[in-house]
């Protein structure tokens, strides 16, 4: 892995966990799943799962947990322990923020579902049929309630003794992850204009939007990748109507994309 200095990590960013949880309704069933290998003479090749429910605001819990943590990735950077990744300080406030909004809004989901499930339970047998069994269900609301969580904290990055590696390794770990995000936009860019085809707004839209965070993700304060963040800011000169209609600047937007990723070694 690539040397960075680590030295400013400890100020520049914090530790940050996400962890969220919901009861998960996909279940494998088992006698199901044991007929159709017995049927076709295979010997667990098949797998019968059964979404045992499907209220909409359990639904919606998965999706924001999801969408939580699409917002979590966004903000930070990993380190070198799966779980932990590095949010930049100045980044803080705005991820806080973001959290809390989703921990609320996931609270009224639960709120809601917790009330439902009773009745959700009782009706199980009859509309699942011969699909449904017993021990998928917990017994209690309180005992399904258990299954959700939604946590996230911030711990400060240590920087002596016995940590030393770690901020080593955590350092690189970052700056590889934000040069790969870097290289994937800008290839990204290069690749889709120089072929004929419709351009989304997505395109420059989410190269727009890490160039935005790169001033604060850059924790190791690299020198190539604020140039490179510098140089890319030449591809958002036109907006997607124009790259879409204007075959000059289309073909001078990926000119210019080309010429980072060689330039840069991106490929």
């Amino acid at each position: 892995m690539t040397s960075i200095n680590s030295s400013p990590l400890a100020a520049r960013a914090v530790i940050c966990q996400l962890n969220t949880g919901a009861w998960r309704v996909a279940k494998k069933h088992k006698a199901e799943t044991q007929a159709v290998n017995q049927k076709h003479g295979t010997r667990d090749l098949a797998k019968v799962s059964v979404e045992i429910c499907d209220h909409p605001a359990l639904l919606e819990i998965y999706r924001l947990n999801a969408e939580a943590r699409s917002e979590h990735y966004r903000l930070t950077l990993p380190s070198n322990d799966n779980g932990l990744r590095l949010l930049p300080v100045a980044r803080q406030a705005e991820h806080a923020k973001a959290m809390a909004e989703y921990a609320d809004r996931i609270q009224q989901q639960l709120v809601e579902f917790l009330a439902a499930y009773p009745a959700e339970r009782a009706a199980a047998p009859a509309r699942l049929n011969g699909l449904y069994v017993e021990g998928q269900w917990p017994a209690t609301v309180a005992e399904v309630q258990a299954k959700f969580r939604f946590e996230h904290r911030y711990l400060p990055v240590p920087e002596v003794g016995q940590w030393s590696e770690w901020l080593r390794d955590a350092a690189a770990e970052a700056h590889e992850a934000l040069r790969e995000k870097l290289a994937k936009a800008i290839t990204l860019v290069a690749e889709r204009l120089s072929k004929p085809g419709r351009t989304h707004e997505s395109l420059t839209g989410n190269l727009a939007e890490l160039l935005a965070l790169v001033p604060d993700l850059n924790l190791s304060a690299d020198p190539q990748i604020a140039a490179l963040a510098d140089g890319a800011k030449a591809l958002l000169e036109h907006d997607t109507d124009t790259l879409r209609d204007d075959p000059i600047a289309r073909a001078d937007t990926a000119a210019k994309a080309a010429e980072l990723v060689s330039l840069f070694n991106l490929s």
